[in-house]
């Protein structure tokens, strides 16, 4: 019985992940220049599992093509995230509050500011585009379901109730 090794079918190997790779920069839009990125993440994703490999359960070719897939799936959806906020670590001071949050000489940017980063990133993006946008243009733009906007939207209701604002000149907290 050969050992099949990722060295031995590097030629299958890398023809498999250009594919694959071709196909996630058609699907998703991605430049031109990413395909050999994208490309080269599979091939070293195949060589880090190459160990795993047992020819008894799978060929080569279709171990290969799981594994690159899997990768290239996994890199899509980071994509994703961060493009929509997830995954992301900005500080709080970054956050740009507008002046619709001023009430009389009241400033309630600081107060705002303090619910807001005991919150998720998440949670904190979707706050900041319900000012501007409703929630079904929210989930749009952040790429999540109406749902997921809808329970972020509760949880803003709860810090905020507990932070002490409550519902104020007609509006919600």
């Amino acid at each position: 019985m050969v050992e099949v090794s990722f060295e031995q079918s590097y030629a299958i190997s890398s023809r498999i992940a250009a594919v694959h790779a071709a196909n996630v920069v058609a699907r998703h839009g991605l430049p031109h220049h990413d395909r050999e990125d994208l490309s080269q993440e599979a091939l070293l994703e195949l060589w880090r599992k190459e160990p795993v490999f047992d020819e008894r359960r799978a060929g080569w070719r279709t171990f290969a093509d799981r594994v690159v897939a899997n990768r290239l799936a996994s890199l899509v959806r980071h994509m994703h995230s961060c493009r929509s906020g997830h995954g992301k670590e900005d500080p709080i001071e970054g956050l740009e509050i507008p002046d619709v949050l001023r009430y009389g000489d009241v400033d309630l940017r600081t107060d705002v500011k303090k619910v807001l980063a005991g919150l998720s990133l998440f949670d904190r993006n979707v706050a900041l585009s319900l000012i501007d946008h409703s929630p079904i243009e929210t989930s749009r733009r952040l790429r999540v379901s109406r749902a997921t906007v809808y329970r972020a939207i509760d949880r803003l209701r709860t810090a905020f109730v507990d932070a002490g604002f409550s519902r104020w000149r007609g509006g919600r907290a």
